[in-house]
């Protein structure tokens, strides 16, 4: 087997045997586990499609087997495959740690992202649905158009393997995703939020409005929460690297955790007050842990009524 890149095999063989279900209403094209949008009767027939493996044999048309002698299984439009799309952040502030002996004890925050990016495609053509990529910062964009193909992993792992660079340019990209993505889709947003909060707001509630469910992952490295720096220290704006101040850090740490403090409950309350789920991530937690936990709290939240 190909090795993927940021792909974990081990990952992999302990994730849950439960389905990723959308909270909301999607739009699809096959028939699959989620809701759809357009509703007869729960149970109304909608239309033929040739049988492939996978199908539900009860579904098979049998009348119509007789008149053709070909195999075709009914649709309904009680429930609909998955259209999502996994929005990458690929600017330079996903890279820390840089130092390689810190990269040795916990991956940088892109690598991170993109193995939990990986993780959740995974996932989803796992269970036959269609998923895209935007890998994006202010220099660049690799776009992957939803696909449900198994092999469509490798693909998308190609796009994400790029050097994380420039500036974030988020609002910029949320823009262009509200504005091109028509259908009724699940979205991960996968990011540090290094960006404007008002802008993110506002373009994240346009997306809600539209009827996107919307998953957030707030990526941190341990060293942004407890910020462990003594003495003098010089620090570097990764995503402008002519910008350094050399500051005593003992003195501004407890102004630097209020203020991290602030900035972390302003993204969480944009989540949770225009109906997002939120995730605050740390890179030193498990890559199974964070994708177990967004799995069973999307079944447990898809139960209550």
């Amino acid at each position: 087997m190909r090795r993927i890149p940021f792909l974990d095999p081990q990952v992999l063989t302990k994730l849950p045997p439960i389905a990723l279900k959308a909270l909301r209403d999607v739009e699809g094209a096959l028939a699959g586990l989620h809701q759809s949008p357009h509703h007869g009767q729960s149970i109304e027939f909608t239309e033929h499609k040739e049988y492939s493996p996978g199908d539900e044999i009860r579904h098979i048309d049998w009348k119509l087997f007789a008149k053709s002698d070909r195999y075709y299984v009914k649709q309904f439009e009680d429930e609909t495959n998955l259209r999502g799309y996994i929005l990458l952040d690929a600017s330079a502030s996903m890279n820390y740690p840089q130092h390689p002996k810190d990269r040795e004890q916990r991956p940088t925050k892109y690598h991170y992202a993109a193995s939990l990016a990986l993780a959740i495609a995974y996932l989803l053509l796992r269970q036959r649905d269609a998923i895209g990529l935007l890998a994006f910062n202010s220099k660049q964009q690799h776009y992957l158009p939803p696909k449900s193909q198994p092999s469509y992993l490798l693909p998308l792992a190609q796009a994400i393997d790029q050097p994380a660079q420039e500036t974030t340019a988020l609002p910029e990209n949320l823009r262009r995703l509200a504005e091109t993505t028509r259908r009724r889709s699940l979205l991960f947003l996968i990011s540090d939020f290094f960006s404007d909060p008002d802008q993110i707001e506002s373009l994240l509630k346009q997306l809600v409005h539209r009827g996107h469910d919307i998953v957030l992952f707030h990526l941190l490295d341990p060293d942004e929460v407890e910020f462990p720096f003594r003495d003098q220290t010089l620090f570097e704006d990764l995503e402008s690297p002519t910008t350094r101040l050399q500051i005593d850090a003992q003195a501004i740490r407890p102004y630097y955790l209020q203020e991290l403090q602030q900035f972390l409950d302003r993204i969480e309350h944009i989540a949770k007050h225009s109906g997002i789920t939120y995730h605050r991530i740390r890179t030193d937690t498990p890559m199974i842990q964070v994708v177990r936990d967004m799995i069973l709290r999307r079944a447990r939240a898809k139960k209550r009524p």
